[in-house]
């Protein structure tokens, strides 16, 4: 079983890093036969399904979701370089799966099975965990960027076909799964499950503050190589290839996720917040949000937006609430922001115009 990296391809064996073949290549291979031929659907409440793009704040989102005692949450289970069982079931999909209502990928949908299903463990899989938590984090990085890593393969292959039983013991609770990998398949998952989405948008100038201060994997993604973006997304926007600096190829692959993701989400109608928004009166803000899922709030709630609203760092979730909506003007220097005003100029957002785009500074 080989990992087909971060675009779906493999990348040249000896390949320095970010110099790799096509980003997610496409994987369509026919058409799914209908939701009568789906199995291992939840009988209680749907599950939810909160979705972002890296470093959008949902893994606060879930924390705060999770004080409901009724609720049991996943945090990425999709996340090929954590998941044993997504090594294997986006194998073929990349890092960022681009799927359409009506696309088939049966190894993807297994994992996704498995993932609404609780994510139910075995022996198996609790082997296949252990064999991933002894690879080492450049170990990982390399992974990611399609080298070969021989522990991630037999983890991957020891997690395949993942069993999509429900566990009775969680009978009656509301699963909530979080993903950041999902932007550009979000809409084929919900033509495949019963399932809620929730979709989490950050101001991209927050995104790529985060971007550059934690240096992630995802830097490594080609997703213009990939002709079910181009077709589906980019011809359709008018939006061109990003170009060869660094800089503009992350913030260019942010434009990309985030539009998708805004799209999809308007199109549907899904539930829909902003990072900011939950940021300026998270009491007020996440209130109204759990009315909307029909999720119970707590003393715990307000005790934990309380305690989470202090200074922190780096891939921990403590922040000061008010000092994240604008934070990306303290943190990205102004040819950062006018290349990022740049490069998203073709991108067909609606949530932020290019005013949202300017420096106080710049007038």
């Amino acid at each position: 079983m080989d990992y087909r990296g971060p675009g779906g391809v493999p990348a040249r064996r000896g390949a320095a890093a970010g110099d790799r073949g096509p980003a997610n290549r496409p994987h369509v291979t026919g058409r799914r036969s209908g939701r009568a031929a789906m199995t291992a659907e939840p009988a209680g409440p749907r599950p939810l399904l909160l979705a972002g793009v890296p470093r959008s704040g949902t893994t606060w989102a879930m924390q705060v979701l999770e004080t409901d005692p009724a609720v049991r949450a996943l945090l990425e289970p999709d996340n090929e370089g954590t998941s044993a069982p997504a090594v294997w079931g986006k194998r073929r999909a990349g890092r960022f799966p681009a799927l359409g209502p009506g696309d088939r990928d049966p190894a993807y949908r297994a994992l996704w099975a498995w993932i609404l299903a609780g994510a139910p463990r075995t022996p198996r899989l609790s082997l296949a965990a252990q064999v991933m938590r002894g690879v080492q984090r450049p170990a990982r990085t390399r992974f990611l960027q399609g080298r070969p890593v021989p522990l991630m393969r037999v983890a991957g292959a020891m997690a395949s076909h993942p069993s999509a039983r429900h566990d009775p013991a969680a009978a009656g609770q509301r699963l909530i799964v979080k993903s950041v990998h999902v932007p550009l398949s979000v809409g084929w998952l919900a033509a495949e499950f019963e399932l809620e989405v929730l979709v989490l948008l950050r101001h991209p100038g927050n995104v790529l503050a985060s971007w550059l201060a934690l240096d992630l994997n995802e830097r490594f993604v080609h997703l213009e190589d990939d002709p079910a973006v181009r077709s589906r997304f980019l011809d359709r926007w008018g939006v061109p290839p990003p170009g060869p600096e660094p800089l503009e190829r992350v913030i260019w692959q942010i434009g990309v996720l985030t539009t998708a993701l805004e799209e999809q989400a308007r199109s549907a109608g899904w539930t829909t917040r902003t990072h900011e928004d939950l940021c300026g009166d998270p009491v007020q803000a996440y209130r109204s949000l759990f009315d909307d899922l029909g999720l119970s709030w707590s003393p715990a709630t307000a005790s934990f937006l309380a305690d989470n609203d202090r200074r922190g760092e780096g891939f921990f979730t403590q922040r000061v609430a008010a000092e994240q909506p604008d934070g990306w003007t303290r943190r990205l220097t102004g040819e950062q922001v006018a290349v990022m005003r740049h490069v998203l100029a073709p991108f067909p957002l609606r949530t932020w115009s290019a005013d949202d785009f300017i420096l106080s500074a710049d007038g």
